[in-house]
Protein backbone atom coordinates (compact mmCIF):
# COMPACT_ATOMS: atom_id res chain seq x y z
CA UNK A 1 0.00 0.00 0.00
CA UNK A 2 1.50 3.31 -1.25
CA UNK A 3 1.72 5.85 1.90
CA UNK A 4 0.53 9.26 1.30
CA UNK A 5 0.53 10.89 4.44
CA UNK A 6 4.27 12.31 5.66
CA UNK A 7 5.18 12.85 9.21
CA UNK A 8 8.18 14.81 10.36
CA UNK A 9 9.57 14.89 13.85
CA UNK A 10 10.17 18.63 14.44
CA UNK A 11 12.30 20.48 17.03
CA UNK A 12 10.72 23.70 18.07
CA UNK A 13 13.48 26.35 19.75
CA UNK A 14 11.41 28.73 21.16
CA UNK A 15 13.89 32.21 20.21
CA UNK A 16 12.17 35.14 22.24
CA UNK A 17 9.33 34.70 25.45
CA UNK A 18 5.98 33.54 23.70
CA UNK A 19 2.56 33.94 25.27
CA UNK A 20 -0.65 32.18 24.20
CA UNK A 21 -3.47 33.10 26.00
CA UNK A 22 -7.20 31.47 26.90
CA UNK A 23 -9.00 35.20 26.88
CA UNK A 24 -9.10 34.56 31.20
CA UNK A 25 -7.39 37.53 33.19
CA UNK A 26 -7.07 35.75 36.79
CA UNK A 27 -7.40 38.26 40.01
CA UNK A 28 -5.97 37.68 43.47
CA UNK A 29 -8.72 35.53 44.36
CA UNK A 30 -7.86 33.25 41.90
CA UNK A 31 -3.39 33.27 42.77
CA UNK A 32 -0.91 34.53 45.06
CA UNK A 33 2.36 35.28 44.68
CA UNK A 34 4.90 33.82 47.61
CA UNK A 35 8.08 33.96 47.30
CA UNK A 36 8.63 35.03 43.78
CA UNK A 37 6.54 32.09 42.65
CA UNK A 38 3.23 32.76 41.51
CA UNK A 39 0.63 29.75 42.38
CA UNK A 40 -2.98 29.14 40.87
CA UNK A 41 -4.71 28.66 44.19
CA UNK A 42 -7.55 25.79 44.17
CA UNK A 43 -9.94 28.55 46.09
CA UNK A 44 -12.86 26.01 46.53
CA UNK A 45 -10.84 24.07 48.65
CA UNK A 46 -8.64 26.81 50.53
CA UNK A 47 -12.05 28.49 51.73
CA UNK A 48 -13.41 24.59 52.37
CA UNK A 49 -10.67 24.92 54.77
CA UNK A 50 -11.58 27.67 56.84
CA UNK A 51 -12.90 27.89 60.39
CA UNK A 52 -16.53 28.99 61.11
CA UNK A 53 -14.99 32.42 62.45
CA UNK A 54 -13.01 32.39 59.49
CA UNK A 55 -16.32 31.98 57.21
CA UNK A 56 -18.02 34.40 58.92
CA UNK A 57 -15.53 36.85 58.09
CA UNK A 58 -15.22 35.86 54.49
CA UNK A 59 -18.61 36.29 54.00
CA UNK A 60 -19.42 39.28 55.91
CA UNK A 61 -16.42 40.58 53.71
CA UNK A 62 -18.12 39.61 50.94
CA UNK A 63 -21.14 41.22 51.48
CA UNK A 64 -19.53 45.09 52.10
CA UNK A 65 -17.39 44.27 49.27
CA UNK A 66 -14.43 44.70 51.11
CA UNK A 67 -12.00 43.51 47.98
CA UNK A 68 -8.98 44.05 49.83
CA UNK A 69 -9.50 41.92 53.26
CA UNK A 70 -10.94 39.37 51.20
CA UNK A 71 -7.68 39.20 49.55
CA UNK A 72 -5.92 39.53 52.66
CA UNK A 73 -7.90 36.77 54.31
CA UNK A 74 -6.82 34.78 50.74
CA UNK A 75 -2.92 35.04 51.62
CA UNK A 76 -2.99 34.15 55.45
CA UNK A 77 -4.71 30.95 54.80
CA UNK A 78 -2.88 29.77 51.79
CA UNK A 79 -0.66 26.99 52.48
CA UNK A 80 0.98 25.37 48.77
CA UNK A 81 1.33 22.23 49.53
CA UNK A 82 -2.61 22.10 49.89
CA UNK A 83 -3.94 24.94 48.17
CA UNK A 84 -1.47 25.15 44.76
CA UNK A 85 -2.81 24.01 41.45
CA UNK A 86 0.66 24.87 40.14
CA UNK A 87 3.34 27.48 40.43
CA UNK A 88 5.39 29.86 38.57
CA UNK A 89 8.37 31.86 38.71
CA UNK A 90 7.81 35.41 38.48
CA UNK A 91 9.64 38.51 37.74
CA UNK A 92 10.60 40.66 40.99
CA UNK A 93 9.00 43.44 39.21
CA UNK A 94 5.64 41.72 39.35
CA UNK A 95 6.01 40.46 42.66
CA UNK A 96 6.85 44.08 44.37
CA UNK A 97 3.85 45.64 42.81
CA UNK A 98 1.60 42.24 43.95
CA UNK A 99 2.89 43.20 47.49
CA UNK A 100 2.51 46.91 47.53
CA UNK A 101 -0.82 46.88 45.86
CA UNK A 102 -2.41 43.90 47.29
CA UNK A 103 -4.64 46.18 49.74
CA UNK A 104 -4.97 48.99 46.57
CA UNK A 105 -8.75 48.49 45.78
CA UNK A 106 -8.33 50.60 42.87
CA UNK A 107 -5.15 47.96 41.15
CA UNK A 108 -6.85 44.91 39.92
CA UNK A 109 -3.53 43.15 39.67
CA UNK A 110 -4.96 41.02 36.91
CA UNK A 111 -2.59 38.51 35.54
CA UNK A 112 -3.10 36.29 31.88
CA UNK A 113 -2.07 33.04 32.38
CA UNK A 114 -0.90 30.85 29.57
CA UNK A 115 -3.23 28.08 27.90
CA UNK A 116 -2.62 24.60 29.92
CA UNK A 117 -4.51 21.21 29.77
CA UNK A 118 -7.52 21.90 31.51
CA UNK A 119 -6.86 18.65 34.09
CA UNK A 120 -2.94 18.38 34.38
CA UNK A 121 -2.52 22.54 33.86
CA UNK A 122 0.43 21.89 31.63
CA UNK A 123 1.18 24.21 29.21
CA UNK A 124 1.64 23.88 25.42
CA UNK A 125 1.37 26.09 22.26
CA UNK A 126 -1.76 24.56 20.26
CA UNK A 127 -0.99 23.14 16.59
CA UNK A 128 -3.15 25.57 15.47
CA UNK A 129 -1.23 28.63 16.28
CA UNK A 130 2.03 27.05 14.33
CA UNK A 131 -0.33 26.24 11.86
CA UNK A 132 -1.53 29.70 11.30
CA UNK A 133 1.83 31.30 10.89
CA UNK A 134 2.50 28.96 8.16
CA UNK A 135 -0.29 29.67 6.50
CA UNK A 136 0.05 33.44 6.78
CA UNK A 137 3.18 32.97 4.89
CA UNK A 138 2.02 30.45 2.34
CA UNK A 139 -0.65 32.70 1.50
CA UNK A 140 1.40 35.66 1.67
CA UNK A 141 3.60 33.95 -1.21
CA UNK A 142 0.69 33.18 -3.24
CA UNK A 143 -0.69 36.94 -3.21
CA UNK A 144 2.96 37.86 -3.87
CA UNK A 145 2.84 34.86 -7.20
CA UNK A 146 -0.06 36.51 -8.66
CA UNK A 147 2.14 39.92 -8.86
CA UNK A 148 5.26 39.05 -9.65
CA UNK A 149 7.62 35.49 -11.02
CA UNK A 150 7.60 33.17 -8.55
CA UNK A 151 10.52 32.06 -6.76
CA UNK A 152 9.34 28.89 -4.96
CA UNK A 153 6.76 27.57 -7.25
CA UNK A 154 6.58 23.35 -6.24
CA UNK A 155 7.57 21.52 -9.53
CA UNK A 156 4.38 19.97 -11.39
CA UNK A 157 1.60 21.91 -9.01
CA UNK A 158 -1.23 23.82 -10.36
CA UNK A 159 -0.32 27.28 -9.31
CA UNK A 160 -2.96 29.04 -10.39
CA UNK A 161 -6.05 26.58 -8.83
CA UNK A 162 -3.92 26.21 -5.64
CA UNK A 163 -3.80 30.27 -4.84
CA UNK A 164 -7.78 30.18 -5.71
CA UNK A 165 -8.52 27.58 -3.19
CA UNK A 166 -6.01 28.40 -0.82
CA UNK A 167 -7.52 32.62 -0.87
CA UNK A 168 -9.73 34.01 -2.66
CA UNK A 169 -8.96 37.82 -2.77
CA UNK A 170 -12.69 39.32 -2.96
CA UNK A 171 -12.95 43.17 -4.20
CA UNK A 172 -15.97 45.42 -3.02
CA UNK A 173 -15.03 49.00 -4.14
CA UNK A 174 -11.27 49.68 -3.06
CA UNK A 175 -11.21 47.60 -0.42
CA UNK A 176 -10.58 43.62 -0.15
CA UNK A 177 -10.07 40.78 2.08
CA UNK A 178 -9.61 36.98 2.05
CA UNK A 179 -12.02 34.33 2.51
CA UNK A 180 -11.23 30.54 2.57
CA UNK A 181 -12.61 27.99 0.64
CA UNK A 182 -12.90 25.64 3.61
CA UNK A 183 -14.41 22.24 1.41
CA UNK A 184 -11.37 22.85 -1.02
CA UNK A 185 -8.85 24.63 1.75
CA UNK A 186 -5.34 23.17 0.64
CA UNK A 187 -4.50 23.16 5.03
CA UNK A 188 -6.17 20.59 5.57
CA UNK A 189 -3.45 18.35 4.52
CA UNK A 190 -1.46 20.11 7.12
CA UNK A 191 -1.59 17.86 10.70
CA UNK A 192 0.52 19.63 13.36
CA UNK A 193 0.75 18.38 17.33
CA UNK A 194 0.20 20.50 19.88
CA UNK A 195 3.73 21.18 22.00
CA UNK A 196 3.67 20.41 25.39
CA UNK A 197 6.01 22.77 27.08
CA UNK A 198 8.12 22.39 30.80
CA UNK A 199 6.33 24.39 33.34
CA UNK A 200 10.02 24.99 34.57
CA UNK A 201 10.63 27.57 31.81
CA UNK A 202 7.13 29.40 32.15
CA UNK A 203 7.61 32.93 33.82
CA UNK A 204 5.46 35.70 34.84
CA UNK A 205 6.00 39.35 33.57
CA UNK A 206 5.19 42.56 32.18
CA UNK A 207 4.65 43.21 28.89
CA UNK A 208 5.49 47.24 27.95
CA UNK A 209 4.34 48.73 25.03
CA UNK A 210 7.81 50.79 23.52
CA UNK A 211 8.31 53.25 21.13
CA UNK A 212 12.08 54.23 19.93
CA UNK A 213 13.43 58.26 21.48
CA UNK A 214 15.10 59.24 18.65
CA UNK A 215 16.48 62.34 20.19
CA UNK A 216 17.71 60.39 23.33
CA UNK A 217 18.81 57.01 21.46
CA UNK A 218 16.76 54.80 23.61
CA UNK A 219 13.46 53.20 24.15
CA UNK A 220 10.41 54.91 26.10
CA UNK A 221 8.02 52.61 27.39
CA UNK A 222 4.34 52.85 28.43
CA UNK A 223 3.73 51.40 32.02
CA UNK A 224 0.22 50.65 31.32
CA UNK A 225 -0.31 47.51 33.21
CA UNK A 226 -0.43 43.88 31.42
CA UNK A 227 0.82 41.00 33.14
CA UNK A 228 1.20 37.80 31.13
CA UNK A 229 2.63 34.24 31.51
CA UNK A 230 5.16 33.35 28.98
CA UNK A 231 7.39 30.62 27.91
CA UNK A 232 10.61 31.56 27.90
CA UNK A 233 12.97 32.01 25.09
CA UNK A 234 16.71 32.10 24.35
CA UNK A 235 16.91 35.29 24.53
CA UNK A 236 15.82 35.99 28.10
CA UNK A 237 16.67 32.69 29.76
CA UNK A 238 20.42 32.38 28.41
CA UNK A 239 19.85 28.86 27.49
CA UNK A 240 18.25 26.94 24.45
CA UNK A 241 14.68 26.49 25.71
CA UNK A 242 13.46 23.05 22.82
CA UNK A 243 10.79 20.63 22.64
CA UNK A 244 9.87 18.21 20.05
CA UNK A 245 6.92 17.72 18.03
CA UNK A 246 5.46 16.56 14.94
CA UNK A 247 4.27 18.11 11.36
CA UNK A 248 2.41 15.52 9.34
CA UNK A 249 1.16 16.57 5.97
CA UNK A 250 -0.98 14.29 3.41
CA UNK A 251 0.81 14.59 0.06
CA UNK A 252 -2.70 13.04 -1.53
CA UNK A 253 -5.95 14.59 -0.65
CA UNK A 254 -7.90 13.12 -3.85
CA UNK A 255 -10.15 15.36 -6.04
CA UNK A 256 -13.63 14.04 -5.95
CA UNK A 257 -16.61 15.57 -7.64
CA UNK A 258 -19.99 16.17 -6.20
CA UNK A 259 -22.90 17.78 -7.60
CA UNK A 260 -21.08 19.87 -9.60
CA UNK A 261 -18.60 20.87 -6.73
CA UNK A 262 -15.02 19.80 -6.52
CA UNK A 263 -13.64 18.57 -3.06
CA UNK A 264 -9.86 18.02 -2.60
CA UNK A 265 -7.23 20.28 -3.52
CA UNK A 266 -5.10 20.73 -6.48
CA UNK A 267 -2.07 20.70 -4.98
CA UNK A 268 0.09 18.96 -1.85
CA UNK A 269 2.31 21.28 0.97
CA UNK A 270 5.49 19.86 0.82
CA UNK A 271 8.25 20.14 3.89
CA UNK A 272 10.46 22.55 1.55
CA UNK A 273 7.94 24.51 0.06
CA UNK A 274 6.65 25.35 4.49
CA UNK A 275 10.71 25.77 5.26
CA UNK A 276 10.96 28.67 2.17
CA UNK A 277 7.96 30.76 1.92
CA UNK A 278 8.28 31.19 5.92
CA UNK A 279 12.06 31.73 5.62
CA UNK A 280 10.84 34.54 3.12
CA UNK A 281 8.32 35.93 4.89
CA UNK A 282 9.17 36.05 8.85
CA UNK A 283 12.93 37.36 7.31
CA UNK A 284 11.02 40.12 5.86
CA UNK A 285 9.67 40.86 9.31
CA UNK A 286 12.58 40.40 11.13
CA UNK A 287 14.10 43.20 8.82
CA UNK A 288 11.82 45.38 9.95
CA UNK A 289 12.26 44.21 13.71
CA UNK A 290 15.78 45.22 13.47
CA UNK A 291 15.48 48.30 11.40
CA UNK A 292 12.98 49.35 14.12
CA UNK A 293 15.25 49.16 16.95
CA UNK A 294 18.21 51.11 14.45
CA UNK A 295 18.09 54.14 16.90
CA UNK A 296 17.68 52.48 20.36
CA UNK A 297 21.29 51.96 21.40
CA UNK A 298 19.56 50.38 25.01
CA UNK A 299 18.73 47.61 22.54
CA UNK A 300 21.93 47.23 20.08
CA UNK A 301 23.01 44.08 22.90
CA UNK A 302 19.86 42.36 22.26
CA UNK A 303 19.53 42.67 18.30
CA UNK A 304 23.20 41.46 18.13
CA UNK A 305 22.15 37.99 19.80
CA UNK A 306 19.25 37.93 17.88
CA UNK A 307 20.81 38.24 14.81
CA UNK A 308 23.06 35.19 15.94
CA UNK A 309 19.84 32.90 17.38
CA UNK A 310 17.68 33.58 14.40
CA UNK A 311 20.40 32.38 12.25
CA UNK A 312 18.48 29.23 10.22
CA UNK A 313 20.33 26.37 8.98
CA UNK A 314 19.13 24.06 6.59
CA UNK A 315 15.73 22.29 7.31
CA UNK A 316 15.03 25.20 9.43
CA UNK A 317 12.50 28.28 9.12
CA UNK A 318 11.40 31.56 11.43
CA UNK A 319 7.85 31.97 12.43
CA UNK A 320 5.81 34.26 14.80
CA UNK A 321 3.38 32.97 16.77
CA UNK A 322 1.33 34.14 19.68
CA UNK A 323 0.05 38.23 21.17
CA UNK A 324 1.94 40.29 20.89
CA UNK A 325 3.63 38.82 17.85
CA UNK A 326 3.39 42.63 15.97
CA UNK A 327 0.96 43.27 12.95
CA UNK A 328 3.06 42.66 10.38
CA UNK A 329 3.93 38.96 11.25
CA UNK A 330 -0.32 38.21 10.75
CA UNK A 331 -0.75 39.98 8.08
CA UNK A 332 -0.12 39.84 4.06
CA UNK A 333 2.19 41.76 3.13
CA UNK A 334 0.32 43.08 -0.70
CA UNK A 335 -2.73 43.71 1.40
CA UNK A 336 -1.49 45.76 4.41
CA UNK A 337 -3.18 48.71 4.04
CA UNK A 338 -3.59 50.63 7.77
CA UNK A 339 -6.04 53.52 8.15
CA UNK A 340 -4.09 54.77 11.57
CA UNK A 341 -0.60 56.21 10.53
CA UNK A 342 0.44 55.56 13.98
CA UNK A 343 -0.10 51.74 12.97
CA UNK A 344 3.24 49.33 13.50
CA UNK A 345 5.12 52.56 14.77
CA UNK A 346 5.20 50.51 18.82
CA UNK A 347 6.19 47.58 19.86
CA UNK A 348 5.03 45.19 22.36
CA UNK A 349 8.33 44.14 24.61
CA UNK A 350 8.61 41.30 27.87
CA UNK A 351 9.87 42.93 30.85
CA UNK A 352 10.50 45.83 28.59
CA UNK A 353 13.32 44.51 26.64
CA UNK A 354 12.67 41.24 24.84
CA UNK A 355 10.23 41.11 21.70
CA UNK A 356 8.17 38.21 21.78
CA UNK A 357 6.53 35.51 19.67
CA UNK A 358 9.64 34.14 17.77
CA UNK A 359 10.22 30.18 17.03
CA UNK A 360 12.81 28.38 14.99
CA UNK A 361 11.51 24.78 13.68
CA UNK A 362 13.80 22.71 12.65
CA UNK A 363 13.15 18.93 11.00
CA UNK A 364 14.40 16.28 12.51
CA UNK A 365 13.96 12.93 10.39
CA UNK A 366 10.80 11.38 8.90
CA UNK A 367 8.89 9.08 10.89
CA UNK A 368 8.14 5.90 9.76
CA UNK A 369 4.64 4.61 10.87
Amino acid sequence: MVEFIKGYKVKYKILTPVHIGTGEELSPFDYVIVDNMFHRISADELISSLSDEQLRMFYSYIRVNNITSLRSLIVANFKSEKFSKYSVRVLPGVANKYRENLNNINNQLLISPFIRTPDSFKPYIPGSSIKGAIRTAIIDDIVRGKKYEKKYKPQGANWELFAMEAVEIVSSGEKKQERASISRDPFRTLKISDVFIDNEVMLIGEVLNAKVNKAKGRLDTIGIQMIKEVVSGYLNLGKPVEFEGEIRIDEFLPRVKRKDMYYGVSMPIDKDFIIKTCNYFYSQELRREMEFYEFAVDMHDIISKMKTLFNVKQNECLIRVGRFSGVYAVTINEYRNPANKKWGTTRNLFDGRYPMGWIKIEFLEEIRD
